[in-house]
């Protein structure tokens, strides 16, 4: 079984995806394809299904999970070096705010899109997120907010990011059902989010944005 069998299986939630896994890898199927043809590829189309509300949440979650156990036998199996990072993400929940699972999700697709993920929890302090995203190189800044009275936070973080200088290379973008587009623009965020799927197309938008000015100058 090939990688588009792979595919067709992760899009389909079906457990004996990581059975077929395991065959074409003892069949010397190329690991490098099963990843990026089969699993990738599998999680890109459960993504299509949830936008087009064929699917819903609980789908988009076994799959992610299906697709990490996916990923987890594929792993050893492949050559170094052979994967690249996309960006790297610094993501929580804002300072006020206990929820965990929104921001969990979007993460998870993120990694298995090819970001380097680094997540802080919930209840995170502005200061927290800037810090962070410092410390390990990031471009963008992930805010999860549920909570109406935790917006102020959001706020707090884009404009610290503004007083220090940092517009020009880190970028926030908001999620959680206490966000909208209009409030991604009244705080001065660079983007919203309404799911996990949607947080990945704006993550990948802004990534390629930014490597091209980058190789502009």
């Amino acid at each position: 079984m090939g990688a588009e069998e792979i595919a067709k299986l992760i899009e389909a939630v079906d457990e004996t995806a990581t059975e077929a896994v395991s065959g074409a890898l003892a069949a010397g199927e190329d690991p490098v394809r099963l990843l990026k043809e089969g699993v990738v590829e599998g999680l890109r189309l459960i993504g299509v299904k949830f936008e087009e509300e064929e699917y819903f949440l609980a789908e988009l979650m076994m799959g992610a999970k299906l697709a990490e156990r996916c990923i987890e036998l594929i792993d050893p199996h492949m050559p170094p070096n052979s994967v690249t990072t996309r960006g790297v993400i610094v993501i929580g929940a804002v300072e006020g705010d206990l929820h965990d699972l929104g921001y969990s999700l979007v993460a998870k697709q993120l990694e298995l899109a090819g970001f380097e993920v680094h997540q802080m929890g919930v209840n995170v302090a502005p200061m927290s997120f800037i810090d962070k995203a410092q410390e390990v190189g990031a471009g963008i800044i992930g805010l999860s907010a549920f909570l109406v009275t935790t917006v102020p936070s959001c706020r707090d973080v884009v404009d610290y990011i503004r007083d220090m200088g940092l517009s020009d290379t880190l970028k926030v973008i908001i999620g959680g059902t206490a966000t909208s587009q209009e409030r991604a623009d009244e705080i001065g965020a660079q983007g919203w989010a309404a799911n996990a799927v949607e947080a990945v197309s704006l993550c990948e938008r802004l990534t390629e944005v930014e490597q091209a000015a980058t190789q502009n100058l």
